[in-house]
C-alpha cells in the first residue's frame, strides 16, 4: 500500500521548525550555497586569483578594452567602471540590454572592432592585389631597388664607426690644405715675425718683462702667511 505525503498540518519537531524558520527568515539564501545565489560573490570568486600571466598565456584579456570602435568619445561603461573580466553579471547585463526592445540601446561592435566589414549589406572584403613583382628587387627581398631601395652609391664605403667619409678624405687630401700645413709646421724658428717697428718694440718690452718676472725669487708659503700675520 503506497504512503500518502504528510498534510500541511501534519506536527513537525522542533529543530525542524526551527530550521525551516531560520532559511525564512534569511533574505538571500543559505551561506553554504552563497555560489548559486550571490552572483557578485561569484564573480569575485572566479576572477579572484587569475593573474595576467596565466590569461595572456591562454589568451585572455590582460587589460581593459574598449566596446566601442576607435575615436568614439561617449560614454563606454567597461572602461568608466573598469571592469576588466568578460565573464562576470556586467557583460550579462550589457547583452540583456541590448537585445530588450524597451531600452534604447547601442548595438555590438564586436564584428567591427575585430576587423570584419560591417558598413555595407554586402560586404566583399579587401581587395587581393597582386604582390609578385609589384616592388622590383636585385633578387633579394631585403635589397629592393629604385624608389623603393636606398639611394646609394656602390662605389662609396658605407657609412659605420669604423669609416670615414670620402668627403672628409678629399678635403684632408686637397693641394690648398696639405701646402697650408706644410707651410705651418716647418721651421718655426727660422720664421721671423712680420710687422711695424712699434709692434716690434711692444714685443721686446714683453720679453724683457717676462725675462725679469722668471728671474725674481717667489716667497714660500710660510714668509707669506708671516707677511700677511705681521710676523
Amino acid at each position: 500500500q503506497a504512503r500518502t505525503p504528510p498534510s500541511p498540518s501534519t506536527p513537525q519537531s522542533a529543530p525542524a521548525r526551527l530550521a525551516e524558520a531560520s532559511l525564512c527568515a534569511m533574505f538571500a539564501g543559505d551561506p553554504a550555497n552563497q555560489w548559486e545565489w550571490h552572483e557578485a560573490h561569484r564573480d569575485a570568486a572566479k576572477n579572484m586569483y587569475r593573474t595576467s600571466y596565466s590569461d595572456m598565456s591562454h589568451g585572455k584579456e590582460v587589460h581593459v578594452k574598449s566596446d566601442y570602435p576607435a575615436g568614439y568619445g561617449g560614454h563606454i561603461p567597461s572602461i568608466r567602471h573598469d571592469v576588466l573580466h568578460r565573464n562576470s553579471a556586467f557583460d550579462r547585463n550589457l547583452a540583456l540590454r541590448r537585445v530588450d526592445p524597451s531600452r534604447d540601446a547601442h548595438p555590438s561592435f564586436e564584428m567591427q572592432i575585430g576587423g570584419l566589414p560591417t558598413s555595407t549589406a554586402f560586404p566583399c572584403g579587401a581587395k587581393k592585389n597582386p604582390t609578385a613583382g609589384v616592388v622590383p628587387h636585385s633578387g633579394s627581398t631585403t635589397d629592393p631597388r629604385p624608389p623603393w631601395g636606398l639611394l646609394k652609391n656602390t662605389q662609396l664605403q658605407g657609412l659605420n664607426q669604423r669609416s670615414m667619409p670620402q668627403t672628409i678624405r678629399r678635403n684632408m687630401s686637397a693641394p690648398s690644405l696639405v701646402s697650408a700645413g706644410a707651410a705651418q709646421f716647418s721651421f718655426p724658428a727660422q720664421q721671423e715675425p712680420q710687422g711695424s717697428p712699434t709692434t716690434k718694440r711692444l714685443q721686446r718690452t714683453v720679453m724683457m718683462a717676462n725675462d725679469e718676472a722668471s728671474q725674481v725669487r717667489m716667497p714660500t708659503e710660510a714668509e707669506v702667511l708671516a707677511e700677511q700675520f705681521g710676523y
